[in-house]
């Protein structure tokens, strides 16, 4: 998909430094009836920088999205003294929605098997001006908690004594500026509706609710019709844009003729944004007919509130796997027995030892059933202000199996993991596979034969 449209304009402008937070709000109304937007403005206090040599010297900034959001735009202001102590250098942001960014401006190495995600970066340099003032913009942004991290460049690691030379001040003023549009329409799912969008500059606002244990989502939209003798285009965008990667999906339909989007994987338990705009010159007003519709994924019926306790008091009593790797564990429910289910959900409980760690242990035994025919999934609840900016560490440790066909030799078995924010869970039963005889390739994923 296309990246999100985002652009960095750096100008002359020069703005004193706020040194208070404050908030205002002011409604606006735009191009008449029926879209209405209200602009809102989020400052924060001015940061001092200094020069990097620990994770300590970088300032983060958090700003909270609201829903509806259309127009992001940040307003970045970097100064420094004007003494003979302050000399040239740079600013070096890092955004990212969701979570801190993972920085490392000394170059670190991470232990191996850690997966680092990205951050969008901009830099502000100071150099004959004292002042820069830059403006980064994203349309269509996601609702949520966004990350700035600021820091200047590596130090130097000169030695000074205090109280013969005086710092050079260097600051960083970081402002929010959103434009969010009020009565968004919502979709339900399986309802056709009529929608119209009056002008190009009237673009279409809607969002769905994504059910949980949802594998893909079906936009589709057909019967369009014009009022002037044009073709009916139109561009239809659904999903948020986060930094530094965008999983837009982005369609352009022509004609009457239907036109479906899919989105595999949708969000769970979450409003799905879409856009819909007019291709089809500056006169034409379109209609046009909108329906989206889910494909679900389920698990097997859960059990009574006394077998969940009794599974919970066996899970405090477990071993911690990573035991015997000879071992063998036969699962109490066989995959036949799971009936039309198309995956099994195991349960994880959480525990929060303090306020900053925090344990998730499964449920029942210590060893969690895998079947060829079906994916086990397990959810991690990391929806909370403990969870956010930390390091989650999994272990893995695949056991010996047990066998089902006595007249098939077992081999070489191999497990695909899939761990991410997103569901994992394919909108398709995955074939049944024999036992991989060979190892993969280096730098290859597993695979094996349909059955």
């Amino acid at each position: 998909p296309p990246p999100p449209s985002l652009q960095a304009n750096t100008g002359a402008l020069q703005l004193p430094v706020q040194e208070e937070a404050e908030l205002s709000f002011s409604p606006v109304c735009l191009h008449g009836k029926g879209l209405t937007h209200v602009s809102e403005y989020f400052s924060q206090s001015a940061q001092r920088l200094s020069f990097y040599s620990w994770y300590g010297n970088a300032k983060l900034f958090r700003f909270s999205v609201p829903e509806d959001t259309v127009l992001l735009r940040w307003l970045l202001q970097a100064s420094r003294g004007s003494g003979p102590e302050c000399s040239r250098t740079q600013v070096t942001l890092h955004f990212r929605y969701g979570a801190p960014p993972v920085i490392n401006p000394l170059g670190t190495q991470f232990p191996a098997n850690m997966s680092l995600p990205g951050s969008y970066s901009q830099t502000l340099p100071l150099g004959a001006a004292p002042q820069n003032t830059t403006f980064v913009n994203l349309t269509s942004p996601a609702a949520g908690d966004w990350f700035i991290a600021a820091h200047l460049p590596e130090a130097t690691g000169k030695i000074e004594v205090k109280g013969f030379t005086t710092p050079c001040a260097y600051m960083l003023q970081v402002d929010m500026f959103v434009l969010r549009v009020l009565e968004v329409s919502v979709l339900e799912p399986d309802v056709p509706t009529w929608q119209t969008i009056s002008r190009p500059a009237w673009p279409l606002h809607t969002k769905i609710f994504v059910p949980g244990y949802s594998t893909a989502l079906t936009l589709e939209l057909r019967n369009c019709t014009a009022n002037i003798s044009v073709a009916c285009a139109l561009r239809i965008t659904l999903g948020s844009a986060t930094l530094p990667r965008s999983f837009q999906k982005v369609l352009n339909c022509t004609g009457e003729a239907p036109c479906h989007l899919l989105l595999a994987s949708p969000p769970w338990e979450k409003w799905l944004r879409v856009t819909v705009e007019s291709l089809s010159g500056p006169s034409a007003r379109l209609s046009f007919q909108m329906m989206a519709s889910f494909t679900a994924c389920k698990p097997e019926g859960g059990s009574t509130f006394l077998a969940f306790y009794k599974s919970l008091n066996r899970s405090q009593v477990a071993p911690l796997p990573g035991g015997s790797p000879n071992a063998t564990w036969q699962a109490d429910v066989d995959a036949p027995a799971l009936g039309s289910s198309c995956l099994h959900s195991q349960p994880v409980v959480r525990e929060d030892l303090d306020v900053m760690w925090m344990v998730f242990r499964v449920l029942g035994e210590s060893s969690v059933p895998v079947w060829p025919q079906l994916p086990t999934l397990l959810l991690f609840n990391l929806n909370s202000g403990v969870g956010s900016g930390g390091t989650l560490v999994l272990s893995l440790q695949l056991n010996r199996v047990s066998q089902w066909e006595p007249a098939r030799p077992l081999g070489r078995v191999l497990g695909a993991p899939r761990l991410g924010h997103r569901p994992p869970v394919k909108a398709q039963r995955p074939p049944l596979c024999h036992p991989c005889r060979q190892p993969p390739p280096l730098g290859r994923p597993p695979s094996c034969s349909p059955a």
